[in-house]
């Protein structure tokens, strides 16, 4: 129940907003379907992070061109700082569904790219669940479906395939040293995708390495790893899908507790590699076999 009213609220006021610009909201017709997919990002202001997100939008235009796509963020934060430096407006996912819904959507698919089932992907499943209960009680105010896709890493088979990917990816950089891919990391138990990430990598290669920032594996884990290895070279990269804020800062940056600046001073050539995971297109695959999971449960 709590999910309908809240569904109900925000539909209000969006609806309410809108009718500033358009006299009578067109709403669902199941003899007129329309259908959409909702690509949900956390965001980036920077323009690198901002690029990785767009690749996987254009990505799912290309798979779904005759279906709309647009794009949401989770962070309230980055999307402020994006509307107040570059004028551009980016809704978060409840008001981007709540729009879609008075616009006359009828069938829609959220498209997560977050990498793990987190906290964030908890809030994004609140919300999709908050409409899918409106659906249910107030069909007219709601959709004909709607479904969330899992995360890139939410199942055993997920790891196996990102492990694969990243290992042809990166090769013959383990071939002359180690490859660190370093995470958001959380406190949420999810946290543990991390270590199963790393088995995964292992699997092709010991010179693959799974870090995260604020999680486990820590830097200290890494870095004694790294030590029994004995490697000279050492390639960073982010486990993230934009290589963002995070990744030219806390990874790559030139500060001293940054990974970069930490393992140069233990003695190592340290390379960055600054491409989200949404650069690489066999990635981007795998996020849209999720989106046709997503789309799976869907009956015209």
């Amino acid at each position: 129940m709590k999910y309908l009213n809240c569904a109900l609220l925000i539909l209000a006021a969006v609806v309410f907003a809108a009718g500033a610009a358009c006299a009578f909201p067109i709403g669902s017709s199941v003899e007129n379907p329309k259908k959409g997919i909702l690509v949900v990002a956390f965001g980036s202001s920077m323009p690198e992070g901002e690029a990785s997100i767009e690749a996987v939008a254009d990505a799912v235009r290309k798979a779904y061109p005759d279906v709309e796509t647009r794009v949401s963020y989770t962070s309230r934060i980055i999307m402020r700082k994006i509307a107040r430096e570059n004028g551009k407006i980016v809704d978060e996912p409840a008001v981007a569904l709540a729009k879609m819904a008075y616009e006359g959507f009828t069938d829609v698919a959220v498209l997560s790219t977050h990498i793990i089932p987190g906290e964030e992907y908890d809030d994004l499943k609140a919300v999709v669940d908050g409409f899918k209960a409106m659906s249910a009680n107030a069909p007219k105010a709601g959709f004909r479906f709607i479904e969330l896709s899992s995360p890139l890493l939410s199942g055993a088979a997920d790891f196996e395939r990102l492990a694969g990917v990243l290992a042809d990816t990166y090769s013959e950089q383990t071939k002359k040293g180690a490859f660190v891919f370093v995470g958001h990391g959380t406190h949420h138990f999810a946290n543990a995708a991390y270590g199963t990430l790393q088995f995964a990598l292992w699997e092709k290669s010991p010179n693959f390495y799974v870090g995260t920032i604020e999680g486990l594996p820590s830097y200290d884990d890494v870095a004694s790893r790294l030590k029994t290895a004995k490697v000279k070279n050492v390639w960073i990269a982010p486990a993230m899908l934009v290589a963002g804020d995070h990744a030219h800062n806390d990874i790559a940056g030139e500060e001293p507790d940054s990974w970069k600046s930490m393992l140069e001073a233990q003695g190592y050539k340290v390379t960055p590699v600054l491409e989200g995971l949404g650069q690489n297109a066999a990635v981007r695959t795998l996020i849209l076999d999720k989106l046709r999971e997503a789309w799976g449960g869907f009956k015209p």
